[in-house]
């Protein structure tokens, strides 16, 4: 008895139903493969000190270094912050921040990662569900005026003044517009007038009670664009302290700092203390124990201007920081 051989149609419709089940499955597999990837997506969370906000980018100081948080239209900010605020920004790995808020004052510097909950099924009762709208802020950067930074000139490199600041260095641009006081020189103490990209306005020599530091002028608005010529506006406040009472020749007041030579620059010591870089100035009166190179450990005594009274190798055990008698 011969048994019939299936029709060409019907051996094509077999195989399409058993290999179109196998890619359905596949596509699937992949899909929800897809899924779980973009729901596993990693953020995270910075805690930081805000130093400036050029156009759409926060510059923030974390616990390592210098942050560049980028903020997009889809970034919900609860309110503008500038120069000194501590913000905690919540971060894509690309550094596209999702949210900005302000950070808590006890809330330490530094940097958590997490990943995003996983979105809970919606269902009716879920849409139903009714919240109460919070006002935010989206996108409403508002650019920074000029600054005033004080500092110790470093080095001058063509059309750049690196200074070092409270906050490390600060490289300065001079243009052609930039007015300029006098010639300046390593060691001399300056206050220049700076806009958001760092660009000089005005250079002169910082007065001896003027503290290292940057401050904003908070300049009220205007469509002027400020120039190299525009005198300090009178609403520019600058931190005042109390004056301290006068200092006797027998009695100065004087600190004593163990760090570690960087480098020795004809009458200055470039060290490293416990709070970043310290200069330190060798005068004909300075009592020098022996001469010190890259690496050794001293233990000075000086002045509140940063004149070495004594220079001493420190002993091996004594911790780098500096201490007041």
């Amino acid at each position: 008895m011969s048994v019939p051989r299936p029709h060409r149609r019907q051996l094509i419709w077999i195989f399409l139903s058993i290999v179109l089940p196998i890619f359905g499955a596949v596509d699937f597999l992949l899909a929800e493969e897809e899924i779980q990837v973009v729901s596993a997506q990693k953020t995270r969370t910075i805690v930081a000190d805000v130093l400036m906000v050029d156009g759409d980018f926060y510059i923030v100081r974390g616990d390592r270094g210098e942050i560049q948080i980028e903020v997009t239209p889809d970034t919900v900010l609860s309110e503008e912050f500038t120069f000194g605020d501590r913000i905690k920004a919540i971060v894509l790995p690309n550094d596209v921040a999702l949210t900005i808020t302000r950070a808590a004052s006890d809330e330490p510097l530094g940097i958590t990662s997490q990943k995003q909950a996983e979105p809970s099924p919606s269902t009716e009762d879920n849409l139903e569900i009714e919240t109460v709208p919070q006002p935010v802020f989206r996108h409403s950067i508002k650019a920074p005026g000029i600054r005033v930074i004080i500092a110790d000139l470093l080095m001058v490199d063509e059309n750049f003044y690196i200074v070092r600041s409270q906050y490390g260095e600060i490289q300065i641009e001079i243009t052609p517009d930039t007015k300029l006081e006098e010639d300046f020189t390593f060691g001399d103490r300056i206050k220049a007038r700076v806009t958001p990209t760092n660009k000089a306005l005005s250079v002169v020599r910082a007065g001896k009670d003027e503290q290292t530091g940057i401050q904003d002028e908070a300049a009220p608005l205007t469509s002027k664009t400020p120039t190299a010529l525009d005198p300090l506006p009178p609403t520019f406040t600058q931190t005042e302290e109390k004056p301290s009472a006068p200092v006797g020749p027998e009695t100065p007041s004087t600190r004593t700092i163990v760090a570690d030579v960087l480098m020795v620059d004809g009458d200055f010591y470039i060290v490293r203390g416990d709070r970043g870089e310290i200069q330190i100035e060798v005068t004909p009166h300075t009592i020098i124990s022996e001469s010190f190179v890259y690496g050794d450990r001293i233990k000075a005594t000086v002045l509140p201007n940063d004149k070495a009274l004594t220079i001493e190798r420190a002993d091996p055990h004594d911790p780098i920081g500096t201490t007041t008698p």
